[in-house]
């Protein structure tokens, strides 16, 4: 997925520091760049998600801010987390229900493998029949820029097709829209099982998704009673699509698969 994932740094005055969250980025982010702790941030700031609206402005900790490395040393070690320059991934191998579209872009942190490869076991469990699972990039072998990607840079993110009643054209091996042969119920079950891991240190962070994508999982399970808290707490749907809520958010050119971001592991 491409978004502008480098941390807007705003430099030291007098003043109270501040920063202002960028789109797809997080207090976790946040707290590299400054060298301060995630429960710092929520605390200054009178938080309780680490999920914020684009644009938010948020205080850096006084306290924080007299330890916190200079401003040019936060942001080689903000860049660094982001390009991953020391990181060596985990490869995704080939295994049953699911195709790896790019091989030399499948290495993932180990938390991440096993979290992506038990969901799709989970769906597999429930539904025998269904059809082989497109996976397209996660990141390359040792991070870093992935090429025509801004994030995919640290293992922590998949990018991933959805389930169909009738296979399209060319699927697994390139991804396809969300057309009228989406299979709703199994691709359901796929978001859910991942969306089961967030509660986890190392589980599922946020999701991303075409908006009219969101509306028809929406519909389709509150059809079968799943209940309005369950559903409000998984969608940004109905809220618009730049509402900072739910785990699963709107996100441009995500309606032919899901964007999966893991939380990293400490």
């Amino acid at each position: 997925m491409r978004f502008p994932f480098a941390l807007l740094l705003v430099a030291q005055t007098a003043r109270a520091e501040r920063h202002v969250i960028a789109r797809g980025e997080t207090l976790q982010h946040v707290a590299e760049a400054y060298a301060c702790s995630v429960a710092a941030l929520l605390r200054a700031n009178h938080l309780d998600t680490t999920l914020l609206a684009p644009g938010t402005v948020i205080e850096i900790p006084k306290r924080t801010r007299a330890k916190s490395r200079s401003l040019d040393d936060r942001a080689r070690a903000a860049l660094a987390v982001i390009d991953g320059a020391t990181w060596v991934g985990k490869p995704l191998a080939r295994g049953d229900g699911y195709l790896i579209r790019r091989p030399e872009h499948a290495f993932g942190a180990a938390h991440v493998v096993d979290h992506l490869k038990h969901a799709i076991g989970e769906v597999r469990a429930l539904y025998p029949d269904v059809h082989t699972l497109a996976i397209g990039d996660i990141s390359a072998e040792h991070g870093g820029k992935l090429a025509s990607h801004l994030s995919h840079r640290t293992g922590l993110d998949v990018d991933i097709g959805f389930y169909y009643k009738r296979v399209p054209d060319g699927y697994p091996e390139h991804f396809a829209p969300a057309d009228g042969a989406l299979d709703l119920e199994a691709t359901w079950a796929l978001i859910t099982a991942f969306a089961r891991s967030t509660e986890l240190e190392d589980g599922v962070a946020i999701m991303f998704l075409d908006y009219d994508v969101q509306r028809r999982l929406y519909r389709w399970a509150e059809a079968r009673g799943t209940p309005e808290a369950d559903l409000a707490q998984l969608f940004q749907y109905p809220r618009g699509q730049d509402a900072p809520e739910g785990i699963i958010r709107h996100w441009p050119n995500h309606a032919d698969h899901i964007h999966v971001r893991f939380k990293s592991r400490r």
